[in-house]
């Protein structure tokens, strides 16, 4: 009961550590990206490893992923604020015991079925487009043995999750943004031992050689252990002495997960439906590794709305949960609105400066090793493509998370069959003339059309989102991010260079230029607002 609201000097610390935590932590995970793309390039072997290594996350968030984040944390904090302690610490128990249970079964299933997923996200890659049916079998072979290598995650996955919730029910935000970094710097390290093995590997040698798939395979799945391991000191600190091993599929807990769990359950089989169309749609576009060049083009996307955004909604969920079950409205809009106009402060320029840097950024960071500047071209493209929508999508997970709190699961199911229908038909429609480009368009459809329909929903629910005059500051974030961008496409444009020194001054010079236009036009415009306000207080 106690600990129902954070103060807000505790959350300003808990966001800005988490903030700290995840910035390093994707840093790391940008190096990983550079080292992978060094030692396999954008390749028909590194598009083996990048298929076989999404597949896991898939995996798990069809079979809990996505119901754990749904439903653990508001029903732990449902239990902790309406039962006695002992009570509550019952049916988390019975929960994270299922939760277990479920995950080793699964792991040891898709174990059996990773050939024929293999064959299932290959299925559209046609022969004449490989070049043999030979190529497309060795491709083929080689993912399937990565795959089962890194099947366990699925498993490592749902205990890193399960232990993030009982963080942060004990308002514990920090550890589980900060343990990735070993993930990465353990699979950084076996990156760069495997490239001292195999100066020059391809698919076929890797294939004949099952000593390197395995340094490969355990070594990347070595990672996810050592994070786990790392976050276990922080549960024993966090109090939760009391969560016992207890089976108990009756336990009131149980039955509320499963219920609202069902429609989470719902929407997340048909977004991973979507991805898995995408991901095949790829595959079929041809090329020397589109799976890789849109894998890589995703994984700079998402940094922004790693960074800033889920700090921020990760604060902010447990304190909607909080009012929710507590039926305060009013600081529920508020913390909303509070948590939407952060979101959007950052996501704004962000996309701006990504949409405008997208070709010569990644020409930069991956153009180097195994990689040819034609493949830099085509990831750069399906970044700029994607960077359209990254202010979408990160509302549109907002959005989500909200609707969680007030377990309207239903709600948010309808929201991502929307967003997934728009995104298969656009990318169905686009991936003919644009190719790559056109399949990371329609995502960025897709979210920013279901972003939309989200806020509409809630708006409808709970009237205005946050309190009056609480957005009028992302004016002055609009303006300056359009002065920024002016300025870091004048800048960039100077020079169309994509090697070299010249392209290390092209990007440089557009960062700092365009951060600073960026920085003192919204410093200015706050002056003006700020004398206007004074001005018209004077005259009241």
């Amino acid at each position: 009961m106690s600990e129902a609201v954070a103060p807000r000097s505790g959350l300003t610390a808990a966001i800005g550590s988490m903030a700290a935590g995840t910035t390093i932590s994707r840093a790391t995970g940008v190096l990983r990206v550079l080292v992978l793309v060094y030692v396999l390039g954008i390749s028909p072997l590194a598009d083996a490893y990048n298929l076989a290594n999404t597949i896991p996350n898939m995996v798990y968030d069809v079979v809990l992923g996505g119901v754990l984040g749904a439903t653990f944390i508001p029903v732990f904090i449902q239990r902790l604020t309406s039962t006695s302690e002992r009570e509550a610490w019952r049916s988390i128990s019975a929960i994270c015991t299922l939760a277990v249970v479920v995950l080793a079964v699964t792991t040891a299933a898709f174990m059996v079925l990773a050939p024929f997923l293999i064959d299932a996200f290959t299925s559209l890659e046609h022969v004449r487009r490989v070049g043999s049916a030979q190529h497309l079998a060795t491709q083929r072979h080689v993912a399937t043995v990565l795959l089962r290598w890194f099947i366990p995650q699925v498993f490592l996955y749902g205990l890193l999750s399960i232990g993030g919730a009982l963080l942060n029910v004990r308002r514990r935000f920090g550890a589980p943004m900060w343990v990735p970094i070993a993930n990465n710097v353990v699979c950084i390290g076996v990156l760069l031992v495997f490239a001292a093995v195999v100066p020059t590997p391809t698919l076929h040698s890797v294939s004949m050689s099952p000593g390197q798939l395995a340094l490969l395979g355990a070594g990347t799945t070595a990672g996810v252990a050592v994070q786990f391991l790392l976050l276990v000191p922080s549960l024993v600190k966090a109090k939760i002495g009391r969560l016992r091993w207890r089976w108990d599929l009756k336990d009131p807990a149980v039955r509320t997960v499963a219920r609202l769990g069902s429609w989470t359950f719902g929407f997340v089989v048909i977004n991973q439906a979507a991805l898995f169309f995408v991901i095949a749609l790829a595959f079929s576009v041809g090329g020397s590794g589109p799976v890789s060049s849109y894998t890589y083009a995703y994984a700079f996307w998402q940094m922004p709305y790693a960074i800033v955004a889920v700090s921020v909604m990760s604060a902010v969920t447990p304190d909607l949960a909080t009012h929710h079950s507590t039926a305060d409205e009013l600081a529920f809009v508020a913390r909303f609105g509070s948590g939407l106009r952060s979101v959007l402060a950052m996501m704004i320029p962000a996309s701006v400066a990504l949409f405008l840097l997208a070709k010569p950024a990644i020409a930069l960071l991956l153009g180097h090793g195994n990689t040819r500047p034609h493949q830099t071209a085509e990831t750069g493209m399906a970044l700029a493509e994607l960077s359209l929508g990254l202010v979408g999508f990160s509302v549109f997970q907002y959005v989500v998370r909200a609707l969680q709190s007030m377990h309207r699961t239903k709600t948010a199911f309808w929201l991502y069959l929307g967003e997934n229908v728009v995104n298969v038909v656009v990318a169905m429609l686009l991936v003919g003339p644009l190719g790559l480009a056109g399949i990371a368009l329609s995502v960025s459809v897709g979210y920013s059309v279901a972003a939309v329909a989200g806020l509409l929903v809630l708006e409808r629910s709970l009237g205005r989102l946050g309190p009056p005059g609480c957005y009028r500051p992302l004016g002055r974030i609009c303006a300056a991010s359009a002065v920024m961008g002016v300025v870091i496409a004048v800048v960039s444009n100077l020079s169309g260079a994509l090697a070299g020194p010249a392209l290390y001054a092209r990007v440089i010079g557009a960062v700092v230029l365009g951060g600073a236009a960026y920085l003192g036009t919204a410093a200015l415009l706050h002056t003006k607002q700020s004398a206007a306000s004074r001005e018209g207080l004077q005259d009241s």
